[in-house]
């Protein structure tokens, strides 16, 4: 067997074990709920979380994420205590929220992700807190007890919760039917915890 054969030999050997190797990983690629998570997407009797029953809640997040998502009962208490005492039922437009208020229910690091135009297009701007000291006193998203939609990702273990604006106030000033805010939170010492706050006031409708 000539030098030139047996390269392209242990070559060929190579590229076969390097293809089992991506199929295995391919294999493990995780279903929705990993790194593409589905919606939860609620009915109305709850998506007002500021008036559901929370148990009612839980129960619908967890059959739809199996294994059952761990202290969904923190969970909601959370939200409903960064969402629902600063609003009510109701949605109050955009509001300077002090976040510091809530500083015991923040993670860091905290994103602040804002859309911005530049040369004419939308872009997702990104800034990151990394202590209460850099967050601003008083920071500008969309105020609302009711939540569109839930997304999990278990890989990351990140709960995402969109609240979407109802039109009835400040409607014609920012586009508001069409504004939303996610929070977003993840878990540290077994409790959920505030980790990003993405607000979106542009007309997407």
């Amino acid at each position: 067997m000539t030098a030139r054969l047996r390269g392209l030999l242990a070559c060929a050997i190579a590229l076969a074990t390097a293809g089992a190797v991506s199929t295995a990983a391919g294999a493990r690629t995780p279903l929705p709920g990993g790194t593409n998570p589905s919606a939860l997407l609620l009915p109305a009797d709850l998506s007002n979380v500021c008036e559901a029953d929370p148990v009612a809640l839980q129960a619908a997040m967890a059959r739809h994420w199996r294994p059952t998502l761990p202290t969904l009962d923190q969970w909601t208490q959370l939200v409903r205590t960064l969402s629902c005492d600063l609003s009510g039922s109701g949605d109050l437009g955009w509001h300077r929220v002090p976040l510091r208020t809530y500083e015991s229910a923040i993670r860091y690091p905290l994103t602040w992700t804002e859309w911005q135009m530049h040369n004419g297009r939308q872009r997702r701007v990104i800034t990151t807190y990394w202590s209460a000291a850099q967050l601003p006193p008083k920071i500008d998203f969309w105020v609302g007890g009711k939540i569109d939609e839930i997304r999990y990702d278990r890989r990351q273990q990140r709960i995402e919760a969109r609240f979407v604006a109802q039109g009835t106030r400040n409607a014609s000033a920012v586009g508001a039917q069409c504004a939303s805010t996610t929070l977003q939170f993840r878990q540290q010492n077994g409790l959920w915890l505030l980790s990003g706050v993405e607000p979106n006031n542009l007309p997407r409708c």
